[in-house]
């Protein structure tokens, strides 16, 4: 005799077993907790528009995350093929001087990218390193455009929001 309990058992422990495989990648492609909040300083030395008090937002979406930081900046991430690694939302048009963002988790720091190209195709890329302390973030910026020195600040964000 076939025992159909047998089979509808097994069948339902393989959809649990390949329903939480398929969450697990999606769960560990988001941004730490140490990362997310808000955050403020004052940035020693000028980068570019990078300069004087700073702010920095970061929070999770259903997708992914976003970050917002001063002047007027901000962008959506979500995760990517790669592990750790995030694109944002919003693709850049970096022939029409839009910029493109990317960001990724490595050696216990966050790392986001930002290229423009202007009109005469000369590059601004932007990177800012966020690394945890203890009342907040450390972060360095460096700034490398075509034709230049590059040029790099750093300040210490502290949390402001518990």
């Amino acid at each position: 005799m076939f025992c159909w309990k047998w089979i509808y058992l097994r069948v339902r422990a393989l959809v649990w077993a390949a329903l939480f495989m398929v969450a697990a990648p999606a769960a560990a492609d988001t941004l730490p907790e140490e990362f997310l909040g808000k955050f403020r300083g004052s940035v020693t030395g000028s980068v570019g528009e990078v300069k004087g008090d700073f702010n920095m937002v970061s929070s999770t979406r259903r997708d992914g995350f976003t970050v917002a930081w001063s002047p007027n900046n901000s962008a959506g991430f979500e995760a990517s093929d790669q592990k750790n690694v995030f694109h944002a939302r919003s693709r850049g048009r970096l022939l029409e001087g839009v910029p493109a963002f990317w960001a990724r988790l490595a050696d216990g720091k966050l790392l986001v990218y930002s290229i423009q190209i202007d009109s005469h195709g000369g590059y601004d890329i932007y990177t800012f390193i966020y690394i945890p302390a203890a009342d907040g973030l450390d972060m360095t910026v460096r700034h490398l455009r075509s034709g230049s020195e590059p040029l790099e600040a750093s300040a210490r964000l502290k949390r402001y929001d518990r």
